[in-house]
C-alpha cells in the first residue's frame, strides 16, 4: 500500500526548503514525533546535532538512510478511508517497509523496498530509552510482524497511540538494521487519511490499468483497463488490491504500488508544485496530518535544512529498487512468502552502506536456492508509469522477478505501452 511516501517524504523535504517559519511551524505541529536518539549509532546523532544552531542542512556531507513504513491502522480517520476494505479495529502492521537513502552528495535518492512477506529472523527489540518494554526475538517470522510486535507491548504498557507508533518504528527499525547492516537516521510512518489526502491534494493521479478490474475483496473496485485517474480512496484500494488482481502476490502488488509512486512524482514535479503557493502548501498539509517520525526528521530545522539541499534533485537520480528475492515452494510452510536471495541482497545493501549508487546487479550471482526454495532472478523492471513523455522520470523499478513481468509489476510508462498490455491481457 503507501510506498508513495517515500516520494511524500522527499516532496514535503523539497517543499519545506522554501516555506515560512510560520507555516514550517504549522506543518511541524501536524506531525506526531518520538525521540528515538537512543537508537542511532554515535556518529549519526553528532553529525545532526553538531549543526542544529543553523538553518542549513544539519547533516551536510553526511548520507542518510530513512526507514519509511506505511501503517495499515484502522484506527482514527483510517476507519472512514479503508471501512468497505476488511476488519476494522486497532490493529496495527507495516503495510509497506522502505529504507529511504539520500547520498551525501544530496544528488541521489534511492528506496529500497522490502516484501512484508519476506521470512526473516526479528530480534529482541527495545522499545524506549529505558528499556521499559521490549518484545521477544522471533525466527522465521514474516517481516512486517516487527512492526505489530512493537505496538503490541506498548499498548499492554498502557502506551498512547502517539508512543506505540514510536515502539512499533523502533522494532521494525532494529529488525532493518539487524538484516542489513546499515545504519538508519530516521523514520517515517504515513497512514491510509495521509495517503489519501496527499492524492487528492494532487488532483488525482494516472495509471495504467492493464486489464479490467473487478475486485470485492478491495472494497468492491471495479476499474476498466487503460488510463485511468485515481482519487485517494480509489488509489489505496488498487494500490492494496491483492488476491484476486494479477497473480495475488504481495509481489504484483509492490509493482503497483511502485507504477503508482513514480505517477505521484511525474505529477508533482510537472505542475510545478514547488512554485505554486497554494499547491504546494495544500500538498504539506494534507501529507504532514498524518505523519509519525523521529524527532529529527520531524522537526523544523531539520527538515527545511534538508529539503533545502534537495532543491535541485533531478528525478532522474530517484532510484527503486526491491530486495532481490525468491518464493517459498507450495508445499513449504512457508507457502506464498519471499526469502531473500543473500548474496544479492548483501551486495545491494553493501552498495546502500557505502554510499555507492545502487544501479543494476542483476549480474551478481544469486544464492543458489535448496531444495525447499523456488528462486527468482530479480531482474523485472519498470519505470514510473507517464500517460505523456515525461521531462523527468525515476529510474527503474526492480520489483524482484521475471516469469510474469506484467503481473510482478513491469506495467506501462506510455500510452503506447498501455494498448499493447491491454491487448496483451485480453488475449490470455
Amino acid at each position: 500500500m503507501l510506498r508513495g511516501v517515500a516520494i511524500a517524504a522527499v516532496a514535503v523535504l523539497a517543499t519545506a526548503g522554501g516555506v515560512s517559519y510560520g507555516l514550517a511551524r504549522h506543518f511541524q505541529n501536524n506531525v506526531d514525533t518520538q525521540d528515538v536518539d537512543w537508537l542511532k549509532h554515535p556518529q549519526h546523532t553528532a553529525a545532526a546535532k553538531a549543526k542544529a544552531a543553523t538553518p542549513e542542512d544539519q547533516a551536510a556531507g553526511n548520507a542518510l538512510n530513512i526507514l519509511v513504513l506505511g501503517s495499515d491502522w484502522r484506527g482514527g480517520s483510517n476507519d472512514t478511508v479503508v471501512k468497505d476494505q476488511g476488519a476494522q479495529g486497532n490493529a496495527q502492521r507495516s503495510d509497506t517497509a522502505m529504507v529511504l537513502h539520500v547520498s551525501a552528495d544530496r544528488k541521489r535518492v534511492e528506496v529500497v523496498s522490502i516484501p512484508r512477506d519476506s521470512i526473516v529472523d526479528i530480534p529482541a527489540c527495545q522499545l524506549d530509552s529505558k528499556n521499559t518494554a521490549s518484545t521477544n526475538a522471533s525466527s522465521g517470522d514474516m517481516f512486517n510482524n516487527a512492526f505489530a510486535y512493537g505496538w503490541d507491548v506498548a499498548k499492554q504498557h498502557g502506551w498512547n497511540d502517539s508512543k506505540a507508533f514510536g515502539a512499533a518504528a523502533a522494532c521494525t527499525w532494529q529488525t532493518v538494521e539487524s538484516l542489513t547492516g546499515i545504519e538508519l537516521d530516521d523514520y517515517v510512518v504515513l497512514d491510509f487519511a495521509g495517503f489519501t489526502g496527499m492524492i487528492d491534494a494532487l488532483g488525482g493521479v494516472d495509471v495504467c490499468v492493464p486489464e479490467h478490474v473487478d475486485s470485492k475483496k478491495a472494497g468492491h473496485l471495479v476499474l476498466d483497463a487503460g488510463w485511468q485517474n485515481l482519487d485517494g480512496k480509489t488509489a489505496i484500494k488498487w494500490a492494496r488490491a491483492r488476491y484476486d488482481i494479477a497473480d495475488g502476490s504481495d509481489i504484483a502488488r509492490i509493482g503497483r504500488q511502485q507504477a503508482l509512486v513514480g505517477s505521484v512524482v511525474n505529477k508533482f514535479f510537472a505542475q510545478n508544485y514547488l512554485t505554486s503557493a497554494p499547491r504546494m502548501l495544500s500538498f504539506v498539509d494534507a501529507v504532514t496530518k498524518s505523519l509519525h517520525t523521529s524527532s529529527d526528521i520531524g522537526s523544523i530545522g531539520y527538515m527545511t535544512g534538508l529539503g533545502f539541499s534537495l532543491r535541485h534533485l533531478d528525478m532522474s537520480n530517484v532510484t527503486f529498487r526491491t530486495v532481490p528475492f525468491y518464493y517459498y515452494p507450495v508445499d513449504s510452510a512457508h507457502r506464498g512468502k519471499v526469502g531473500w536471495q543473500t548474496d544479492r541482497a548483501a551486495a545491494l545493501w553493501a552498495k546502500v552502506a557505502a554510499d555507492k549508487p545502487i544501479g543494476d546487479t542483476a549480474s551478481t550471482a544469486s544464492s543458489k536456492p535448496t531444495a525447499s526454495r523456488t528462486a527468482s532472478s530479480g531482474t523485472t523492471t519498470t519505470t514510473a508509469p507517464t500517460k505523456k513523455p515525461a521531462a523527468a522520470t525515476p529510474k527503474r523499478v526492480v520489483t524482484g522477478m521475471d516469469s510474469d513481468p506484467l503481473a510482478a509489476g513491469d506495467l506501462p510508462t506510455t500510452a503506447a505501452q498501455c494498448d499493447a498490455a491491454i491487448t496483451a491481457a485480453s488475449q490470455g
